[in-house]
């Protein structure tokens, strides 16, 4: 438990922070004034006001903000302070509103930038730290165990050891694999070995339409091979680019469906990261560039309070020639996240649901 929610911290922290330092650094090179860049939500657990902004630590690691002066219109209930920031970055010109279309455009599109730069330069480094996978080991010892599957949920982990599977003996990664596979959907005890010490469990293989046999989601230990860091580029590029067309996809597909099933938030995600954690730190970084090209893509929906809804009332603009009026704006986008907050209740209940009640 304590891992999971220390590399979920961790994990969720690096991306977030990437995401929001894309959108910080490029409104400071537009001179925009940057009140506040913030990890999380909620309460402030640690701040420190540098020049102009504030750089603070929220007690929810959920998310985090950067603060632009001027993303908003003023109104009669803002802080007689926030008055005063704003006014003068009005007057010096430094409000985000008062910036050109493409320089607003640049802004909110470099933090989903960002996160795509992230994902392309962790494959990179697993491909030439860690190279590629060559061949398999052909003992039945463990090398990946997939999150959310059968042999994650009854508890078997990478480096295990399958010993028997109902009371027969099993030599090799096929033997094992023969015996699963001819148990679809029917309970089986697998006794295995980890760290000298044997142990037993049961689990039910789930039929798989793709490769139709029962499966329990784990992939045998892979004996890896060292590439040039040329190769290593160009693996991790092309590795990035099937990561995005998969998701893409994948989000057509749920889209058509009008399907919630495999939709996953925050608990979900820090159960798969966990596990990817007691796995090793390879898979916790394929995992953390996965999660960053979808929190990219997610963000450039143009869904109100998302990057990619300012980026649709920009472009309306563009063509235009004249802004939509800040206020509507403004409505709309308190709107989105509204319902992106419901979205978000009802993601977390799922979460919950199938966590604990499966």
């Amino acid at each position: 438990m304590v891992l999971t929610i220390v590399s979920f911290i961790v994990v969720l922290g690096v991306l977030v922070f990437i995401h929001e330092f894309g959108h910080y650094i490029t409104a400071k090179k537009s001179d925009i004034m940057v009140s506040e860049f913030a990890l999380g939500f909620g309460p402030k657990l640690l701040s420190k006001q540098v020049g102009e902004t504030l750089y603070s630590i929220r007690a929810i690691p959920l998310g985090g903000f950067c603060n632009m002066v001027g993303e908003f219109p003023p109104d009669d209930s803002m802080p007689a302070e926030e008055r005063e920031i704003y006014d003068k970055a009005k007057a010096k010109g430094r409000l985000f509103n008062q910036k050109s279309p493409l320089k607003r455009l640049a802004v909110i599109l470099m933090g989903p930038i960002m996160n795509f730069l992230l994902a392309v330069l962790i494959f990179i480094s697993a491909f030439a730290i860690f190279g590629v996978p060559t061949s398999t080991n052909e003992a039945a010892i463990l090398g990946e165990v997939i999150p959310e599957q059968p042999a994650a949920e009854a508890g078997l982990r990478a480096n295990d050891k399958i010993l028997s599977i109902n009371g027969q003996e099993v030599n090799n990664w096929n033997e094992m694999s023969e015996l699963i596979r001819e148990n679809s959907e029917q309970k089986i005890s697998i006794r295995y070995q980890r760290n000298n010490q044997i142990k037993e469990i049961t689990v039910t293989p789930m039929y798989s339409e793709e490769s139709e046999r029962g499966v329990i989601g784990v992939y045998p230990k892979l004996i890896r091979e060292d590439v040039s860091l040329f190769s290593a580029l160009t693996l991790g590029l092309e590795q990035s680019y099937r990561v995005f067309k998969m998701t893409i996809l994948g989000f057509i597909q749920m889209f058509r469906e009008s399907s919630a099933e495999d939709v996953g938030g925050p608990i979900m995600i820090a159960s798969i990261i966990g596990q990817a954690a007691r796995v090793g730190i390879l898979n916790v970084l394929n995992w953390m560039a996965i999660i960053s090209i979808n929190l990219g893509i997610i963000n450039l929906l143009p869904f109100p309070a998302l990057d990619g809804g300012r980026i649709l009332f920009i472009v309306v603009e563009l063509i235009r020639g004249q802004p939509v009026d800040p206020r509507k704006e403004s409505y709309v986008h308190m709107l989105g996240f509204a319902i992106l907050m419901l979205l978000m209740v009802f993601i977390i209940y799922n979460d919950v649901m199938r966590t604990f009640f499966n």
